[in-house]
């Protein structure tokens, strides 16, 4: 294979070594991969394995439940081996028992006869059986695999009959399947209940990660291969991935490897989890399989690898990918892994050029971009590397660079190619800052706002020009008008910060203008301007993004739809062929409404502050220093809201105890202070209530407006425990596990949730893992696994406040990062009180209820709300 061409683009770059492989979870029921032995199992029993290659056997000692779901997994491996002589055994059984086997022996029929290409006699048998079968279950069910086998058309929906699902009857899986699939076709896309169609999704998901029974879908692969991509599109991407990796197994058992497209399909679903290093296997297996395979195929998989290096910072990786790509057989079907659309060699070596940049420097990325030739006939693809070309110019060359800017301007404008405009007016705004020509810049930046049309607006870059304002006007020496500038691109990064790196290859953002230096130049000019609010906003953002770039794993439940939403606005073009149908689709369009409602029910304002009644304290970290907020609502509305710099890495130091003492006194009858809830904030607190006992302190979690009344609670609790039981009839409502742990609603709305159980020693390695067990009265086991939470609290099933201990978390307060991650989870569902106590104090009737009043934490414990009060 001829790769000269790239060989001299790219000079010599040396190979790195890959990651391992992806573990592979164990199932107890149904098809099971092994490393390189595979077994069919179940409910945990071992029916047959690799060794005796599958081959028919009578099943013995099962329920009738569990020999119709054998003959079905049998018969989705005998199906993709075209065996027909085990399909003719199996056939065979179901026709000689007596029950409820009917539907088995004539879906299998069916679909044999589909495999064999007999189409109308494979939909005259499931119509045979539609017609005859008295019992509305059976019927409804033949009916929804009829539609899911044979219906076809543009709309990917199907109109499914919803079912209601019990483990008691015959073929629960393929139920649980057709309810789930009726569910995700209920949203068109842009209704204002869209939320309650999500929770609705979301709980019709659940069983799938929890009910040993449906630990394998048999024959899921005929019923709708793409479910797991309407899923993913709808952005339940773990419950898509889920899916996905049954389809893959049951490849692996029956074919000995895993298809490429279900490799790079898995590999795409990876990359929306953002589950990096899984798809960077996922594509690599790929690769394996394709020995003797077009160049153009491996192409298309090194760029992505490429790609995908190139954005988890892996800049010589994302280098030794793209030097295995043959540019003299190129394919015009390969899409830009950031853009989502065809890409030429030019936009290739293009892409190529930052990784280049990041490794080796401006000077080798020019001398490769300068070696690129012009065809006879310019096209917008070509001119891209000549403005990368003048983005790398800047800091050595800003005149030259500025030149050559202006020309691919002026070519833009003329060809009416928006978006070309749009990337070269931003950077010769800020070309013109380096040029000292600061008032051109603002022109610059100013005209660049209404050059994309709405088919491009995607590709908008509002932090970039925000912050070409603030610094221009910096730069200047002039005191600007740039507050809103300041205000705007700080939450605009607040919701593509996890991006930042894309920006340089997709907006041609100039390297010079670091985000930090924005900050610095920003908070310079706020604390000059004495604009106190601007100042809080800024800084309260600053610290969300370090938190958001901390986390570590994506979200769970409903909490994942808008981070999926921008992996989709980002890094859509991983995506396969397969997908590209639901790009425009009502699960698309219905992803975006609910991570809008999300979004916009979530929005924080530092003003919301300007309704608190108590005397608040913020204090803020910034780099090694802290910024001290206080806000006294008996001041004056000018002078409510006051700040310092405490330069210390110690947040309890003299200064800030100095200034809460301050602000005690100034607000006179006040006994007790709100303080914003963060790490430095926890350590004061710890600090301030041994200094001043006198004073109340609680604590708030977020800035948000506040919405809720105040009203009585009922305290409940999980009627399992041993310690709960004691406490019934003293004011107690004890209730079964499906209550507390939001499986099923309870009527009563204004709760509390009191939480006083010891957690799993073998959960306690990570707060998503942990989880808590009892023996009830019966002597029966019962379990309430955190990821379970994750997926059944909601709307209407969140307690008004949470009370817990200690033995929750196996965790003293003191360790920060797990009791954040416990109250985030909880506020984010809609909790709007906890407490915290170390230990459960012994409650009688007069007592429970004391447990919804402050005071009770006084000493001790810890009383958060989910906002300022």
């Amino acid at each position: 294979m001829n790769r000269l061409s790239l060989s001299i683009f790219l000079c010599c770059i040396s190979a790195l070594p890959v990651g391992s492989l992806m573990s592979q979870s164990q199932r107890n029921h149904g098809w099971v991969v092994a490393g390189t032995s595979s077994k069919l199992l179940i409910q945990g029993k071992e029916i047959l394995n690799a060794k005796d290659e599958f081959r028919f056997k009578n099943p013995e000692g099962m329920s009738q439940i569990q020999e119709i779901d054998y003959y079905l997994m049998l018969g989705e491996y005998y199906l993709r081996k075209k065996d027909k002589v085990g399909i003719a055994n199996i056939l065979y059984d179901l026709r000689t028992k007596k029950g409820e086997y009917a539907f088995a022996d004539f879906l299998l029929t069916s679909l044999w006869k589909q495999s064999q290409g007999e189409e109308v006699q494979a939909v005259k048998v499931l119509d045979t059986y539609i017609q005859k079968e008295p019992n509305t279950y059976f019927r409804n069910l033949a009916k929804n695999m009829r539609t899911n086998l044979f219906q076809t058309g543009e709309d990917e929906k199907k109109s499914m009959i919803r079912m209601d699902c019990q483990k008691t009857k015959p073929y629960y899986s393929l139920c649980r399947v057709f309810r789930l699939q009726y569910y995700i076709d209920l949203p068109s896309g842009k209704e204002k209940d869209m939320h309650k169609h999500f929770v609705n999704i979301m709980r019709v998901n659940s069983p799938f990660f929890e009910d040993p029974n449906l630990e394998w879908i048999p024959l899921l692969d005929r019923i709708d291969e793409d479910l797991p991509a309407k899923l993913s599109f709808l952005g339940f991407v773990r419950e898509g991935i889920h899916l996905q990796k049954m389809i893959m197994d049951l490849e692996r058992i029956s074919d000995g490897f895993v298809g490429e497209n279900s490799n790079e399909r898995m590999a795409f679903f990876q990359i929306l989890l953002g589950d990096y290093p899984g798809a960077e296997e996922s594509l690599l297996n790929f690769l394996r399989l394709t020995k003797g395979k077009k160049a153009s195929i491996l192409n298309r998989i090194y760029v992505k690898l490429g790609a995908l290096a190139y954005f988890q910072k892996d800049y010589k990786k994302s280098l030794d990918y793209y030097l295995k790509l043959d540019l003299n057989n190129w394919s015009a079907d390969i899409h830009h892994p950031f853009l989502n659309e065809p890409m030429s060699i030019s936009g290739v070596k293009d892409l190529i050029s930052v990784s280049l940049y990041k490794v080796n420097g401006a000077d080798a990325a020019l001398k490769a971009l300068q070696k690129i030739k012009d065809p006879e006939k310019l096209t917008e693809a070509d001119i891209w590397p000549k403005l990368r070309i003048s983005q790398m110019l800047m800091d050595q060359n800003p005149e030259l660079s500025s030149r050559m800017t202006d020309e691919i301007i002026y070519m833009a404008q003329e060809k009416k190619w928006r978006r070309l405009e749009y990337a070269a007016t931003i950077l010769q705004g800020y070309n013109q800052i380096y040029r000292k020509e600061f008032r051109k810049s603002t022109i610059e930046l100013t005209k660049s706002r209404g050059i994309l049309d709405e088919e491009n607006f995607f590709y908008a870059a509002e932090f970039l020009r925000n912050f070409g304002f603030v610094f221009a006007h910096t730069a200047s020496g002039k005191k600007g008008p740039v507050n809103g500038n300041i205000r705007d691109g700080v939450a605009d990064y607040l919701q593509n910060n996890l991006y930042e790196d894309l920006y340089y290859i997709r907006n041609y953002r100039p390297l010079a203008f670091s985000t930090d230096l924005f900050f610095e130049y920003a908070l310079s000019h706020l604390r000059d301007d004495n604009d106190v609010w601007g100042l809080l906003d800024s800084i309260y953002k600053y610290n969300a993004v370090k938190w958001i770039r901390g986390g570590k794993g994506s979200p769970h439940s409903l909490l994942q739809i808008q981070f999926v939403d921008k992996q989709f606005q980002y890094l859509s073009g991983f995506s396969t062929a397969r997908e590209s149908k639901f790009f425009d689709s009502t699960y698309a369009d219905s992803r975006e409404t609910e991570s809008q409602i999300q979004r916009k029910t979530e929005e924080e304002s530092v003003r919301n502050l300007e309704s608190a009644k108590l005397p608040t304290i913020l204090l803020l970290p910034y780099k090694d220093e802290f910024y001290l907020f206080t806000f006294n609502p008996r001041e004056s509305k000018r002078n409510q809201l006051s700040w310092k710099v405490i330069r210390s890495q110690r947040p309890d130091t003299s200064d800030v105890i100095d200034s809460v003492r301050e602000l005690i006194s100034s607000s006179k009858d006040a006994d007790t202070v709100q303080i914003y809830l963060n790490e430095s904030g926890a350590s004061l607190m710890r600090s301030l209530k041994k200094e001043m006992k006198e004073t109340g302190f609680i604590f708030f979690f977020s800035l948000l407006p506040q919405t809720e009344v105040q009203k009585p609670l009922n305290v409940f609790s999980w009627k399992c425990p041993q310690n709960m039981r004691s406490l019934e009839g003293k004011g107690m409502n004890l209730v079964e596990t499906a209550y507390f742990e939001g499986s099923r609603i309870l009527k009563e709305k204004e709760r509390l949730h009191l939480w006083d159980f010891q957690a799993n020693a073998s959960s306690v390695n990570s707060v998503t893992n942990l989880s808590w067990s009892c023996k009830s009265e019966t002597g029966s086991y019962e379990e309430i696994p955190f990821l379970k939470l994750f997926r059944r609290i909601d709307y209407r099933t969140v307690p008004k406040m949470v009370v817990y201990t200690e033995r929750v978390l196996g965790k003293s307060w003191s360790d920060y990062s797990w009791h954040y991650n416990w109250l985030h989870f909880w506020f984010r569902s809609g909790t709007k009180k906890i407490g915290y106590l170390p230990t459960l104090p012994v409650l009688d009737a007069g007592s429970v209820s004391g447990l919804a009043d402050p005071s009770r934490y006084r000493e001790e414990g810890v009383w958060i709300q989910v906002t300022a009060q």
